[in-house]
């Protein structure tokens, strides 16, 4: 299992860092809206099949565009134990830190923000995944959920950002 979430945050680094620049000029109003749009709805509904095309269309849309770029910073503790949601929640924290980006423009654009906007829509499609299904509960997601709820979940991410990627990307 850690090797199938290892194998993802490579994906997820690959998605956020190697934009092809100049194989196409920036994103357009209306793409961003989809983004946006898509992004919303699978906070939602994660799992829904309804969605896969949209999803599919999301990962290569953040993956082409270069105006649009997204560092992931891997949380160590996501890959405690076996969870089978782990890869949507790992996209998904990925296109609502592209969302963040794009809500904000240029307003508070630094890691810390772009990062905790990313694990706070994790969090919410987490939330939707339990809410149709209690099993699926997992102990490090209903963690950051405490943390969520007791005000401390950007300090926690700010110390796992400093820990991983160094102290540069907790800028607030």
């Amino acid at each position: 299992m850690r090797r199938a979430v290892f194998v993802s945050l490579i994906l997820l680094s690959a998605i956020a860092c190697f934009s092809q620049e100049g194989s196409r000029g920036p994103s357009t109003r209306a793409e961003r809206d989809r983004a946006v749009k898509i992004t919303h709805e699978l906070e939602a509904d994660p799992l829904s099949p309804r969605l896969r095309d949209d999803r599919d269309w999301l990962i290569k849309w953040i993956e082409d565009v270069p105006d649009i770029t997204v560092s992931i910073c891997p949380d160590p503790a996501v890959g405690e134990g076996r969870y089978r949601y782990s890869h949507e929640l790992l996209l998904q924290k990925t296109f609502s830190s592209a969302t963040y980006i794009i809500e904000t423009s240029a307003r508070d654009r630094n890691d810390l923000s772009v990062e905790a906007a990313g694990v706070e829509g994790a969090l919410k499609a987490y939330e939707a995944i339990i809410k149709k299904d209690p099993s699926a509960r997992s102990e490090y997601w209903d963690r950051l959920l405490k943390k969520r709820a007791d005000g401390t979940l950007r300090d926690y991410v700010a110390r796992y950002m400093e820990k991983v990627c160094g102290s540069e990307q907790t800028q607030t």
